[in-house]
């Protein structure tokens, strides 16, 4: 009794370097406008979802929530089915162990996701490039107007504030609205409202609301109270959003990491059945 072996020649394609930058850059670009696509039409979606003729629009928070859930399903998605391609159609690099080929697959993945979020980064600087050009061509001459009588503005501030008048009395002046957000503007730039701003705000709103001088100091503070709220809020949200990127960016990744290493797998069963 003779025994016999029998040996498998598995088809390799030797290559320079340990990645297949063809698969990668295939992987990303797929990544990238699928990407594209899905939230152009989720933006469509949402821009249909409501009506300016209608009372019975969905809320901001519920389109938020629903926005949010197709981002984050949309960022993965793609990342999930680059990283697929890449894994799928890379050249192997040898008859190495198959926990070295997993971790190639993988790392193929990682770098597809990288190359991915830079073309999604270089696509959106792209549309608000062009964005920003239209405005600005539209608005060139009104912006350098402005900016010439900037140094006039802060002459007539100090000037008003110069010419202010004194006193407990409600103070009387021709545009009150514009003096108002004046003063609340140039205290917003400071990041504090001074108490003789604040007194002089107060008066107007004497004069201008016919009631006592506590009564408008209660509504400015009221005013100001909210103002800080909202500002808050919006810094609260700022934070969240950015939180929420990082971590669907995270989870993107770990997609893109499986999905190269689920390509890879089927790359090699497709190899051994030949």
């Amino acid at each position: 009794m003779t025994d016999t072996t029998t040996v498998v020649a598995v088809p390799t394609d030797h290559t320079t370097s340990n990645f297949d930058w063809g698969a990668i850059v295939g992987g990303a670009l797929i990544a990238s406008v699928l990407a594209l696509v899905l939230l152009s039409f989720g933006a469509a979606a949402g821009f249909a979802s409501f009506s300016p003729y209608s009372w019975n629009n969905p809320s901001a928070s519920t389109l938020t929530i629903i926005g949010v859930a197709w981002f984050a399903l949309v960022l993965m998605g793609s990342a999930i089915a680059g990283g697929y391609f890449t894994g799928r159609f890379r050249r192997r690099s040898g008859a190495v162990p198959l926990d070295e080929r997993e971790a190639r697959d993988g790392a193929h993945g990682l770098l597809m996701w990288s190359l991915s979020f830079v073309f999604g980064v270089a696509m959106a600087y792209a549309v608000a490039s062009g964005t920003a050009q239209g405005i600005g061509s539209v608005a060139g001459g009104a912006a350098s107007v402005a900016a010439q009588t900037v140094p006039q503005d802060r002459a007539s501030s100090i000037v008003r504030n110069m010419m202010r008048p004194t006193g407990t009395e409600p103070a009387q002046v021709q545009n009150p609205a514009a003096e108002v957000g004046r003063v609340l503007s140039n205290s917003a730039l400071r990041g504090t409202i001074t108490p003789e701003d604040r007194d002089y705000v107060a008066r107007i709103v004497a004069n201008e609301a016919k009631i006592p001088q506590d009564e408008a100091r209660k509504r400015v503070d009221a005013t100001i109270e909210q103002a800080k709220a909202a500002a808050e809020a919006a810094r609260k949200a700022a934070a969240w959003l950015a939180f929420l990127i990082g971590a669907v960016s995270i989870l993107a990744a770990g997609g893109a990491f499986a999905g190269a290493r689920y390509g890879g797998h089927e790359r090699e069963e497709n190899i051994w059945r030949r």
